[in-house]
């Protein structure tokens, strides 16, 4: 085993859902924990059954799940109606496929662009609202009691998210706080999501790099302080999912263990 039984329960790794039967044993052998990729293909590909298999089977080895919801193309807070409607659209399709995983957390793009919107916050974060709203009266109702978590990924700092957050005022959603995105695209030092967002932050996604690009490098190969940031997580009682988001599978299992020594008391 990778982890501690303490800190198991708290941490995912990243999976497209094409991959899991592939991966079954290893998710099995390790005990490992899984957020699953979704995206539009596979919402209009895969029949509810197969989606009800992978619930059996993390029930079977006493697992647990995230998803990550569809991103490309879609734009909850485009300023062209038929868009957002297509965006929602696509969310709602996923809440009802993914309902019988009871997944602890639903990630979701916030999709705030600063080149597109930057002079014009106010009208997106309106625009965002027609979509976010609906959505999050839909995740309350989901059995076992839902949660979406917003992610960042161009996103320069993060008021515009808290923004974002305060309007809607609904407690099933908060932030995916991606630290690797931070890193690079954010004017904001990362520790500053931190405080900003604090309890609010219902996730976060775990992968290094350089500042450069979005590398996806594992955990101690770049230059983020993973194990500080964790630690002033911890400080703020953030009680969070850890997903290790990794290119491959060697990336993955080295930043496992790589996160295990950082959480070590």
């Amino acid at each position: 085993m990778l982890l501690t039984s303490k800190i198991r329960d708290q941490v995912f790794v990243h999976l497209p859902l094409g991959s899991f039967a592939e991966y079954q044993s290893k998710i099995a052998d390790h005990q490992l924990n899984v957020e699953i990729m979704i995206t539009a293909e596979d919402i209009d590909s895969q029949p509810l059954d197969s989606i009800e298999k992978v619930g059996r089977f993390l029930s079977e080895h006493q697992l647990y799940c995230t998803i990550h919801g569809p991103f490309l193309d879609l734009a909850p807070g485009s300023s062209d109606r038929l868009i957002r409607q297509v965006t929602q659209e696509r969310y709602r399709q996923l809440l009802a496929l993914v309902s019988p995983l009871t997944p602890r957390v639903i990630v979701f793009h916030a999709a705030f662009d600063p080149l597109f919107y930057g002079d014009s916050a106010q009208t997106w974060l309106k625009q965002s609202l027609e979509t976010w709203l609906p959505i999050a009266e839909a995740v309350e109702k989901m059995r076992g009691g839902g949660r979406i978590a917003l992610e960042n990924v161009l996103e320069r700092e993060p008021q515009i998210i808290h923004e974002l957050l305060l309007k809607v005022d609904s407690p099933s959603v908060g932030v995916c706080l991606d630290i690797g995105h931070a890193h690079i695209f954010s004017s904001a030092p990362v520790s500053d999501w931190i405080r900003s967002l604090g309890s609010k932050i219902f996730e976060f996604h775990l992968h290094d790099n350089h500042g450069q690009w979005d590398e996806h490098l594992a955990l101690g190969e770049g230059n983020i302080d993973i194990a500080g940031l964790l630690k002033e997580a911890q400080e703020a009682k953030i009680c969070a999912a850890l997903t290790i988001e990794a290119v491959n599978e060697e990336q993955a299992m080295l930043s496992l263990q790589r996160l295990g020594s950082y959480l070590r008391p």
